[in-house]
């Protein structure tokens, strides 16, 4: 049974407004790659922010396409979305496929930011493993004053 224009309509304008969210996401995601490579932190925070911004903003449209489609009775899961889809017309099946490019480009996006910061973390923490090894422990005299080095004599010393 073929979904009714209204139906239709209104999928198709949640729809664009979710791909609209989305790629304005996966700009911040890109800007968010380029921020991390530039090693420029300070802006990271205001990022942040607007991308928690535009995920609450992409939940609310998907929940409302979610809504829409459970009160007309369709099956809304990942493996039965696209039986409905395949009745909708070829606009709104291009527009889908691009909302589906879009959410892969995200994903991506994410998860080479995420990699890059695990990496970024590594190296730090292996860094500061390196630096604290190399300080040695802390040494004092029988005053209780810090040495930088061991007690005993100094070499070419008799």
């Amino acid at each position: 049974m073929t979904p009714n224009a209204l139906l239709q309509a209104q999928f198709a304008a949640l729809l664009a407004e979710a791909s609209s969210q989305l790629e304005r996401f996966v700009r911040l995601l890109d800007d968010e790659h380029e921020l991390l490579l530039t090693g420029k932190v300070e802006a990271l925070l205001t990022l942040a922010e607007d991308k928690t911004a535009a995920v609450r903003q992409l939940q609310q449209t998907e929940n409302a396409r979610a809504l829409l489609l459970s009160r007309a009775g369709v099956d809304a899961s990942a493996a039965r979305i696209g039986d409905f889809i395949a009745l909708l017309p070829q606009q709104t099946v291009n527009a889908w496929q691009h909302y589906l490019g879009l959410a892969r480009r995200a994903h991506d996006a994410n998860a080479r930011n995420g990699t890059f910061i695990r990496d970024q973390l590594r190296v730090n923490q292996q860094a500061m493993s390196v630096l604290l090894a190399h300080s040695g422990p802390s040494l004092y005299d029988a005053d209780g004053i810090t040495s930088a080095r061991p007690g005993g004599r100094l070499f070419g010393q008799a």
